[in-house]
């Protein structure tokens, strides 16, 4: 049976949708900084800095940057995870009862 699949608004914060949710957030967010040329502001890495707003530009960049290597891979990891788990267990639950 095919399950709907649920409103990302409304998955819960530790569920496999959850994540999954999260991490496409995290990457389309990325995506869209990337698109809109933020990364030419991530000058103050090296510390070169302007002194304006083209510094927190490049820091919000440089921060979905870090969260979309880091955290979205984890996030799916852990969503396929949870996902095969809950189903073994669900599988196992069926065959006892």
């Amino acid at each position: 049976m095919i399950e709907a699949i649920p409103s990302p608004f409304k998955a819960r914060l530790f569920s496999a949708w959850g994540f999954v949710f999260r991490a496409l957030l995290i990457i389309f967010v990325f995506g869209l900084l990337h698109l809109l040329g933020l990364r030419e502001y991530t000058s103050f890495i090296s510390g070169t800095t302007s002194g304006n707003y083209h510094d927190l530009l490049g820091m919000t960049y440089f921060l979905f940057y870090a969260l979309a290597v880091f955290v979205a891979p984890v996030f799916l990891l852990a969503s396929a995870f949870m996902a095969i788990v809950s189903h073994f267990f669900a599988s196992k639950q069926a065959d006892n009862g």
